[in-house]
């Protein structure tokens, strides 16, 4: 079974660092990845880091052609015009996941999180968080007052169970 609004995203380390900088405060990717309002995204920075020491509850996802995705959010993208265009070359939509409040905590090796998560394979892209993995208890506090913070703003529909009793 899996972790339903918890998900590890596959990033390099400058774009985690950007995005905790407040820089970077849509992620982009070629196609959508499953991230959904009121998800929590931890972020699994890619090695030679392989350590997951922050994250973002995420916001709305949008999709818009190449060329307007960059004239609209370009200043939220913590990424260069080449380097974009060089990403999203051949690619008729750009996907951006807003991000709604970003989070730091003590940091996870890859290491620990192999003895901690039985069957852990770091993403690809994105991975959902199964219920029999480690969660730390400032993921559920951080996870619950953003889903909160959406539900009271109309944005989010009110959950009956969020976490299994």
């Amino acid at each position: 079974m899996q972790f339903k609004h918890i998900k590890a995203l596959s990033i390099k380390r400058i774009y985690a660092e950007r995005i905790m900088a407040g820089i970077k405060t849509i992620e982009l990717r070629k196609r959508r990845i499953g991230m959904e309002l009121g998800d929590l995204i931890l972020l699994y920075e890619t090695a030679p880091d392989s350590v997951i020491r922050g994250g973002f509850i995420a916001d709305k996802t949008i999709s818009l052609p190449v060329s307007q995705m960059w004239e609209k959010y370009h200043y939220m993208m913590g990424v260069e015009k080449d380097f974009y265009d060089s990403y999203f070359a051949n690619c008729e939509l750009a996907y951006g996941t807003l991000i709604y409040r970003t989070f730091t905590f003590p940091e996870l090796s890859l290491n620990e999180i192999y003895q901690v998560c039985s069957g852990f394979t770091p993403p690809q892209a994105t991975i959902n968080w199964r219920e029999d993995w480690y969660i730390h208890k400032e993921w559920i506090n951080v996870l619950g007052e953003g889903r909160n913070e959406l539900m009271q703003a109309g944005r989010l529909s009110n959950q009956l169970k969020l976490f299994p009793v």
